[in-house]
């Protein structure tokens, strides 16, 4: 259903967010390759920095940050409070990102890097207001709990991680550089993204399943015990300097797991929408996916000193390329024709076409089964240690990305052409 046309975004707050990042994914898998053989060393080295930094905040921030535009309003039912601050955060943002990025690349930390993480921050702030501010008029509930609580995880992330730069340079922190750079990334992996995706998820699902019972005191317990886990794993981490709660606490962040996945399961089974399409598919792919670094994440905790370094980037991997790239690539064909349909539709008009003739339902199958065996192939590289294997990995990933940013720029320019 068309929402009321002074509640839709203009496009600008939104589909420059969705080109960029689809760009971004594909100089990412250019990227991996050149870098292959970076794969094989410690994960704390200029390549993959640069590689994991252009992959979180110009890849996946990137995509979320235009779809919770979109979605901000849908959940609140009101206007997105500016329509200028998207524009000045993608600015700020994308300024900040190839700064940043460039500096690790290059592990100069000058005045550079020192502004890209400034003006990254930046951007970060503007648009969590931007989102509290259209939002807080609206009636409290659990899903919009969880979006903007990720936001106040996504600026402690970004504040550690300008320390972490500082500290590069001018050595402050009383504790090892590695110990502060897990917290920094742990944090975002779960306060950020992870809770972003169950809350994001928690609305799209069963609205797209058609789903008729939706148990949300699941999703309480989830908010609950995923916020309790991070305020005591960063409290440990960063006044008493200590990882002995560890276990206790991913024992609390699986219990909050185990409810969502519940409350999926509920919406799935109650679901009037049978059939599901390509987008749906690949989601229950991607939370598929999540056991990978799941059970990565246990053998850390649980192996002892002697890990192989492997292990770790084979973790980090896993997260990002596995469950956040997949989950990201499914839901854009669910979240992105509609979007781009808004902006087409005339008000008060019968439509010409629907969201579903934007795009090629058999374009998304195909990409996921470009993607999936060279994510697998690439994951199967580190953690060997097998050179081609990456190189085999990495061509497949850039064929799938390749062919997932010629897709959304075809629906893009469908813009032009109406």
């Amino acid at each position: 259903m068309m929402p009321p046309q002074d509640h839709i975004p203009s496009r600008y707050a939104i589909l420059p967010y969705y080109a960029t990042a689809a760009v971004s994914f594909v100089l990412i898998g250019f990227l991996c390759l050149l870098s292959a053989q970076a794969f094989t060393d410690h994960y704390f080295q200029p390549k993959l920095l640069a590689i994991t930094h252009l992959a979180v905040l110009g890849w996946a921030t990137m995509v979320i940050f235009g779809a919770s535009n979109q979605l901000a309003p849908v959940i609140s039912e009101q206007r997105l409070y500016s329509e200028k601050i998207p524009v000045a955060v993608f600015l700020l943002k994308l300024s900040g990102m190839a700064m940043l990025v460039t500096s690790f690349w290059n592990f100069s930390f000058t005045w550079v890097a020192f502004a890209g993480g400034g003006l990254l921050l930046l951007s970060f702030l503007l648009h969590a207001y931007n989102l509290f501010a259209t939002i807080k008029k609206a009636d409290s509930n659990i899903i919009n709990d969880f979006i903007l609580t990720a936001h106040v995880w996504l600026i402690l992330t970004a504040i550690i991680g300008l320390m972490l730069l500082i500290n590069l340079r001018f050595p402050f922190l009383p504790e090892d550089h590695l110990h502060y750079l897990k917290l920094h990334a742990s944090i975002g992996m779960a306060g950020w993204f992870m809770q972003l995706v169950v809350g994001v998820s928690s609305r799209l699902v069963p609205m797209f399943l058609l789903s008729q019972k939706e148990e949300k005191k699941l999703l309480t317990i989830t908010f609950y015990a995923f916020n309790l886990s991070l305020i005591l794993f960063l409290m440990e981490g960063m006044v008493f300097k200590s990882t002995l709660g560890r276990p206790l606490y991913l024992l609390i962040f699986l219990i909050g797991i185990t409810c969502y996945l519940r409350y999926i399961w509920q919406c799935h089974k109650t679901a009037m929408r049978k059939q599901t399409d390509q987008g749906m598919k690949q989601t229950f792919l991607a939370l598929f996916l999540l056991s990978i670094p799941f059970l990565l994440l246990l053998f850390i905790l649980f192996a002892g000193n002697k890990i192989p370094v492997q292990v770790f980037t084979a973790y980090g991997f896993a997260y990002f390329f596995g469950f956040i790239s997949v989950i990201i690539m499914a839901q854009t064909f669910k979240t992105l024709p509609f979007i781009v349909w808004m902006h087409i539709q005339k008000p008060n008009q019968l439509p010409e076409l629907m969201p579903k003739d934007l795009f090629n339902e058999r374009w998304v199958k195909w990409q996921m089964l470009l993607y999936l065996p060279g994510f697998l192939l690439f994951l199967a590289g580190i953690l060997l240690q097998h050179v081609l294997l990456l190189y085999s990995g990495s061509v497949l990933m850039i064929v799938a990305a390749a062919f997932y940013c010629f897709h959304v720029f075809r629906m893009l320019l469908k813009l032009k052409t109406k």
